[in-house]
């Protein structure tokens, strides 16, 4: 795997020897990213990659200027693999790397994100309520995106209150790219 574009450009990055681990594709990460940059401007940006793996987006949005990258995932030897590639790209003022699972993380951090990624295994058990278990988590800002990647037969529930939706395909992989729809908070009395 490589960075695509950005300060990384063309740099190698490992990833993860299993092959329950499945990394974007490259011209999935380039489809993603072409997308993205038609939308917002990557400078400064605070990213929270869940399911990171190998970090392959995550690192991908920090080669392209964000400000810094959460990474969590629960596998150890995801989380070893990922750490290597922070520390070959020089990066890791600007990464936090935890080993945790994303649906506790999710309810159990009070910071809000730019930018999420989310790369769950496709046999995940409860893969359909990602979309919802992010944003009812209160890590999204109005605005926000959310990028999620599932197997095409993934029932994923999606509800058009809470995000405006792109769906796009890449044989047996869908890639969600989900705009948060936050109301503002009502000011209490």
């Amino acid at each position: 795997m490589r960075i695509i574009a950005g300060e990384f450009r063309g740099r190698s990055i490992e990833s993860v020897r299993d092959l329950s681990v499945r990394p974007t594709t490259d011209r999935a990460k380039q489809t993603i990213f072409d997308i993205l940059s038609n939308r917002i401007d990557f400078d400064g940006l605070d990213v929270l990659d869940l399911f990171a793996g190998s970090g392959s987006l995550g690192l991908e949005a920090l080669s392209r200027g964000i400000k810094c990258v959460t990474f969590i995932d629960k596998d150890r030897k995801s989380l070893e693999v990922l750490e290597k590639n922070v520390a070959s790209l020089g990066c890791e003022s600007q990464c936090s790397v935890y080993q945790a699972d994303v649906f506790w993380y999710l309810k159990n951090i009070n910071h809000m994100y730019d930018l999420v990624f989310t790369d769950p295994p496709y046999k995940l058990e409860n893969i359909g309520v990602l979309p919802n278990a992010i944003y009812d988590s209160g890590v999204l800002r109005n605005g926000t995106y959310v990028v999620m990647e599932h197997s095409r037969e993934s029932m994923i529930e999606l509800d058009e209150q809470k995000y405006e939706i792109l769906k796009k395909a890449f044989g047996q992989t869908t890639v969600l790219i989900m705009k948060a729809i936050v109301p503002p908070a009502t000011p209490r009395t």
